[in-house]
């Protein structure tokens, strides 16, 4: 029996899961981290932490897998994306790693506007803060500032190469093509760096690391000697991990934040919605079709912190259940994300009383969330009808989340029995992509039905939007 080991590094927690030649798990460890948000600009993690939460979670499977361990042929490793650092060719980072909420280099973006076309053209992304090039500027300025007199030389990059960097043996300088592509300094159509990008953003292209397929020979993990074969993004793993996909199945992925991911059969651009690489190696590239949801499990948890609500999560199946008006939440919690890909707008709650409780609030923020994966669910719905939505991720088990969905959008909802689809997606990779692993287990769960208070809310929740934008 051969084995396969995952690793993925989030926003809250690395993992590391072992799985078997049919894609069972055979051992796991957890480990949380700390995301600092200081204010609505910042949100950052301690490189040291990282990596070292990384290193503590393989020993920890490594240990429960025990005889087992010696059958471990190969790894895949999923991280975050738009996270990034700078740091210097020693491997000590320079600073703190910038979250893919961080957006401290918005300031720069104003006098690139006259590139915004070209810009979603060449990498398949929209200008905007959240990706990784103008934070790397900024970080550039910011160590120029504070280390002029380092004789080390700057590496930009992903958190991705920071990551290999230290784990594997030979200690490479690299990027798999689906982090690549999120620092929006990628030629998502050459699969390289972009030399107008960089200039444009000002990034010197000799500090960026090495681009490489998704599936490729990485090197050997320090901890274990195992091969790593699959570097990806979270949500690029997410979607191999559902299984195969038709294109008139959308795969919601609802975590700290939401992700709507569509396979397309070829690449094609979009005006509005994101265009990303789902899988790539030697040979051949796949695509996908990507929204974005900012404020999904991070706006519950903001709820829970501003409003002063204790025991959220354990309280929220019951009160999905039983509240019946909620009120309206604009939800921009860490900004709104496509198609606006707007910041700094604040959280708003319409329609309270004196008789609006906890319950109540907390049933709108989970409310907002539906209105904004349905908002992107029409515009993926003009490419193509949308016929089946599969969900993935925590929030995923409420059961009143989905059936919400699934009433206004009309269309029926498969959940997975997945709790782990990331993991299990890299997993599926690096172990060569075989026909008999089990990707993932989904149950037709919720079909749809009426429900018109929904459909009157999420037409006050779209108007009201619409109105604080202008």
């Amino acid at each position: 029996m051969k084995l396969t080991l995952a690793l993925d590094q989030g926003s809250h927690a690395s993992r590391a899961i072992l799985f078997d030649e049919v894609g069972s798990v055979v051992a796991s460890a957890i480990e949380q981290v700390e995301l600092n948000t200081p204010d609505n600009v910042r949100a950052e993690h301690d490189a040291g932490q990282l990596l070292e939460s990384v290193h503590s979670v393989i020993r920890q499977a490594l240990h429960s897998a025990g005889d087992l361990g010696g059958r471990i042929d190969s790894c895949g490793i999923a991280v975050q994306r738009s996270s990034v650092l700078a740091w210097d060719d020693t491997g000590t980072s320079r600073g703190a790693v910038l979250g893919w909420q961080d957006v401290r280099g918005a300031p720069m973006l104003p006098a690139l506007a006259g590139h915004a076309r070209d810009i979603r053209r060449i990498t398949g992304l929209p200008l905007s803060p959240y990706y990784g090039a103008s934070k790397l500027h900024w970080l550039l300025n910011e160590t120029k500032a504070s280390a002029s007199s380092a004789t080390q030389a700057t590496r930009l990059s992903p958190l991705s190469s920071f990551l290999l960097f230290h784990l594997l043996e030979n200690r490479p300088y690299v990027i798999d093509h689906s982090n690549a592509q999120r620092t929006q300094l990628f030629d998502i159509h050459a699969l390289d760096w972009s030399p107008e990008l960089a200039q444009w953003f000002d990034v010197p292209p000799q500090s960026l690391p090495a681009c490489m397929p998704i599936c490729a020979d990485y090197g050997v993990l320090s901890d274990g000697g195992i091969p790593v074969t699959a570097v990806c993004g979270d949500q690029s793993a997410a979607m191999v991990g559902a299984g195969q996909l038709h294109a008139d199945t959308v795969l919601v992925n609802i975590g700290s934040g939401a992700f709507l991911l569509r396979r397309l059969r070829q690449y094609s651009g979009s005006e509005k919605l994101l265009t990303g690489i789902a899988c790539s190696d030697a040979h051949r590239v796949e695509y996908l079709r990507e929204a974005t949801i900012n404020g999904a499990g991070s706006a519950l948890d903001w709820a829970a912190g501003t409003w002063g609500i204790e025991r959220v999560h354990e309280q929220l199946p019951y009160w999905l259940e039983s509240v019946r008006d909620p009120p309206v939440f604009i939800n921009t919690v860490g900004g709104l994300g496509t198609p606006w890909m707007r910041g700094a707008l604040e959280p708003l709650l319409i329609g309270v009383s004196h008789e609006t409780g906890d319950a109540e609030r907390i049933v709108a923020v989970v409310e907002s969330i539906v209105f904004l994966i349905q908002m992107n669910l029409e515009l993926i719905s003009r490419e193509i009808p949308v016929d089946r939505l599969r969900l993935s991720g925590g929030l995923s088990r409420l059961d009143g989340l989905c059936r919400k969905l699934c009433n206004l959008s009309g269309l029926p909802v498969e959940r997975s029995d997945e709790t782990e689809a990331t993991a299990r997606g890299v997993a599926w990779l690096a172990a060569g992509r075989h026909e008999r692993w089990n990707r993932s287990g989904w149950m037709e769960c919720f079909t749809p039905r009426s429900e018109p208070g929904l459909e009157r809310r999420y037409g006050i929740f779209q108007a009201e939007l619409e109105q604080l934008l202008k």
